[in-house]
């Protein structure tokens, strides 16, 4: 299955909105807006982290969001790119 299936079947479609909320139990939870399903990740510091950083745990947590699913469209992107079959040139320069 590819990647766009996979997250399609994860999202209920390829466009999604996603939002990243502080769940009642502490832990920053990112789901889908428009679904009452389980969030798709949460993440939970520990009381050293969260003193250290203090109000600023929303915005590390977003950056970790971030980096992951940059990760996840770059290695779609490697995916596309590794099925596109390279052709001899017919002039060499």
């Amino acid at each position: 299955m590819s990647i766009q299936q996979q997250l399609k079947e994860l999202f209920g479609s390829q466009e999604a909105v996603l939002e990243l909320v502080q769940l009642e139990s502490g832990e920053l939870a990112l789901r889908n807006a428009d679904s009452e399903k389980a969030p798709l990740m949460t993440i939970q510091f520990n009381d050293e982290v969260k003193a250290i950083l203090g109000d600023q745990a929303g915005s590390v947590a977003q950056n970790m969001v971030q980096a992951a699913l940059f990760s996840l469209l770059e290695k779609q992107m490697n995916q596309i790119n590794a099925e596109i079959v390279d052709e001899q040139p017919q002039y060499f320069s």
